[in-house]
């Protein structure tokens, strides 16, 4: 396909997919310039197939070891992803934005069942196929998987990469770290952003001590890089900038340090 056009010219004539239609023609022209990409080649046939789930916010649309029997395209909204530890205890670890797929990663590595829990952060929309459709379409479709491919690689490449960091950091640095990603990927449109996470999970996300998280919140609240009441943080657009000063005193490309709490 020449461009996003020819990509939504494949939906014409098909009445069954009007919907589906309707919702990638209101997307932005990054979203649409993508998948028309990535379903460059794709038969018509996956079209046929293929539909369109929206979940509301809170909404579990994939539970950790579940049967990975779908694949899900986001086109609109943002997704939570949820760990269960063996204690019982939940935290979510990250957060993704349109246009992210999931199940890809489980086919990849041939894993029956899914690795993480997903839910809607927001209200979500998803083009979904069949474990089955989707591996009949790569199959036959190198251009595809090897975008799909890219983008599995870049993400468990970056994970490793935040893994080394947080090994390495001081406990003020490493939480200043993560309040940073959360800022960057939650802040609302007023650029604050409000999220909850207790101590226990903050210690569970970051590996460190719950004596070495209570320091360490105690002293960024100190220096006013956030504001936290049981549990609730908010942080502000100057907070974020001074936090992001703070991190690039010491992260740069080729190494990082920082200063023990």
């Amino acid at each position: 396909m020449e461009n996003k056009n020819e990509f939504l010219g494949y939906f014409d004539g098909n009445a069954n997919l009007s919907e589906i239609l309707a919702a990638i023609e209101s997307l932005p022209d990054t979203t649409k310039n993508f998948m028309a990409d990535l379903f460059s080649n794709a038969p018509l046939s996956i079209f046929q197939v293929m539909r369109l789930e929206e979940y509301k916010k809170g909404e579990v649309f994939i539970r950790e070891t579940a049967p990975a029997d779908k694949v899900y395209f986001l086109i609109r909204g943002r997704v939570q992803a949820v760990e269960n530890r063996v204690l019982g205890i939940s935290y979510n670890f990250t957060h993704y934005n349109a246009f992210e797929s999931f199940g890809t990663m489980e086919i990849l590595l041939d894993y029956d069942a899914y690795r993480a829990t997903l839910v809607a952060d927001t209200d979500c929309q998803f083009l979904v196929l069949t474990r089955e459709d989707y591996a009949r379409w790569t199959e036959t479709d190198s251009h595809a998987l090897k975008l799909i491919s890219k983008e599995t690689c870049e993400y468990l490449l970056e994970e490793a990469r935040k893994d080394r960091l947080l090994r390495f950091l001081s406990g003020k640095d490493s939480l200043m770290m993560l309040f940073m990603k959360e800022y960057e990927e939650m802040k609302d449109d007023n650029d604050i952003c409000r999220f909850t996470l207790t101590r226990q999970q903050l210690s569970e996300f970051s590996g460190l001590s719950l004596r070495t998280v209570n320091r360490a919140i105690q002293t960024i609240e100190e220096e006013d890089y956030v504001q936290h009441s049981r549990g609730h943080f908010q942080i502000n657009a100057e907070q974020y900038n001074r936090i992001k000063k703070y991190i690039n005193s010491f992260i740069a490309d080729e190494g990082f340090g920082g200063t023990e709490v």
